[in-house]
């Protein structure tokens, strides 16, 4: 650990910043990978298709876990962005959460997440992180309840487990891209307010996190 930390000291601004884009087109190809293979994919396979050698990837990443956990701390940023730029970009939760499941489609290669398939990753960070992506959702929701427009019984657990399902993909579709968005635009208006009843209850916060325990 020292060694490293002076190996960093030692590096020039230009090389650190080589060294971080470096990192970065290699977290891009773990994810493609993965997206494409599944959470078996090897070590070898993601360096074989980033192009470099084993020991580069092993130098930025020195198992398995800790390549999974920086593709799960990514996502979860970018999911929270999204979040965040769709409660900015439209007052209408409606148009909100349409902006949220379609940027997921957009980005889902690059969504490595253990709802999506990734192995289970211990962080307290990347918990922070999951709790700050369910309050931006809660409260685009809450405008809509609170108007009386949008359902009483669904939560932000109910959106993040569809955007999870619809990052899954479609490819043996035509237009996958296309179909997707189609099923969300029928979701987000599933989410109007109507005599009818959704079956069981909304997965809750604290059954949510249970389940991304890694001890299970």
């Amino acid at each position: 650990m020292l060694e490293s930390a002076m190996d960093q000291v030692a590096l020039s601004p230009h090389q650190r910043a080589d060294a971080q884009r470096n990192r970065e087109l290699l977290l891009m190809s773990a994810a493609a990978t993965f997206t494409a293979e599944g959470s078996r994919v090897t070590m070898q396979r993601i360096a074989q298709n980033a192009g470099v050698g084993i020991g580069t990837l092993y130098r930025h990443f020195p198992d398995r876990t800790a390549l999974f956990s920086a593709l799960s701390h990514r996502a979860y940023q970018a999911v929270l962005r999204l979040a965040q730029a769709s409660r900015a970009a439209e007052v209408d939760p409606f148009l909100a959460l349409r902006h949220f499941l379609v940027g997921t489609i957009a980005h889902r290669q690059s969504l490595v997440l253990p709802l999506h398939g990734a192995p289970v990753t211990a962080s307290k960070i990347d918990l922070g992180l999951r709790l700050a992506i369910s309050s931006e959702l809660d409260q685009i929701l809450q405008v809509g309840q609170r108007a009386g427009t949008l359902r009483q019984d669904v939560n932000a657990t109910d959106i993040i487990v569809f955007g999870a399902l619809l990052a899954q993909g479609l490819p043996n579709l035509p237009e996958p891209t296309l179909a997707m968005e189609r099923a969300a635009h029928v979701f987000i208006d599933g989410l109007r307010v109507t005599t009818s009843s959704l079956p069981g209850q909304p997965v809750s916060r604290a059954e949510l996190e249970s389940s991304l325990k890694t001890d299970q």
